[in-house]
């Protein structure tokens, strides 16, 4: 019977731990892709408005509707703006239909973030009941664990990122959607010269920043509550000799 519970406490830990990840990279890549201001540093960095032939305002609009369109704030990306001088669509019939897909999988991967937290949340609880004090400790532990075996595959990822940016973009791509409307075309389709290969580079980059600075954080916060726990530990056992 211990070794069951033994295991139903181990088990906790590392959901516990993984949730804490996952909670980490969802939040990391929503907070960077719907970060406006980002959108404005990049388009002056890249010089966007002139490459395309279009007013700031009109960059601006054109990229707050598709952004209020994934976060749920308006039906479609419908929306007429000047370019090279030509009043028009913004975004076509294949660019509505891939949205609609990036649309899907970004609220699947806010449905998982909430999964985790839900997940998070009982196996503490459980945790808690079961280990008492103890239970940060274990929990502590289990994360550094955790976080060193996913920094390892982490740092694998990021390296074929930064050696072959284009090779990691259409992998990306062919795993998440089912579909070729990603295949945008430059002479025809706005959105991918509004956002170009450079912009989703610098974009990326942000995102595993955000990441890495979060969990190596949770990391350093464990260790400093185990070297804390440690101390106190010692301290007990040195008063119970002098007693």
């Amino acid at each position: 019977m211990n070794k069951i519970i033994n295991k139903i406490n181990t088990v906790a830990m590392y959901i516990a731990s993984m949730s804490v990840i996952i909670i980490l990279l969802i939040s990391s890549i929503d907070y960077n892709c719907f970060h406006r201001e980002f959108y404005m540093q990049e388009y002056e960095r890249l010089n966007t408005a002139q490459e395309l032939g279009v007013t700031q305002k009109d960059l601006n609009l054109a990229t707050d509707v598709l952004l209020d369109y994934l976060e749920d704030h308006r039906h479609d990306i419908k929306v007429k703006i000047t370019i090279q001088g030509q009043l028009q669509d913004a975004f076509n019939v294949k660019e509505e239909a891939h949205m609609e897909d990036v649309k899907r999988l970004y609220h699947f991967a806010l449905v998982i973030r909430n999964i985790a937290f839900v997940m998070f949340g009982i196996s503490v609880i459980l945790l808690a009941v079961r280990l008492k004090k103890s239970a940060w400790t274990e929990l502590s532990i289990s994360y550094m664990k955790t976080t060193l075996i996913f920094v390892i595959f982490f740092a694998l990822l990021v390296t074929w990122v930064y050696v072959d940016f284009d090779a990691f973009w259409i992998m990306f791509h062919k795993i998440l959607f089912r579909n070729d409307l990603w295949l945008l075309d430059p002479a025809k389709d706005f959105m991918v010269n509004l956002f170009p290969d450079a912009f989703f580079a610098k974009l990326v980059k942000n995102i595993a920043i955000f990441f890495i600075v979060g969990i190596l954080g949770l990391f350093v916060a464990s260790y400093a509550y185990l070297h804390h726990r440690l101390k106190m530990f010692q301290k007990e056992e040195d008063m119970h000799e002098i007693k």
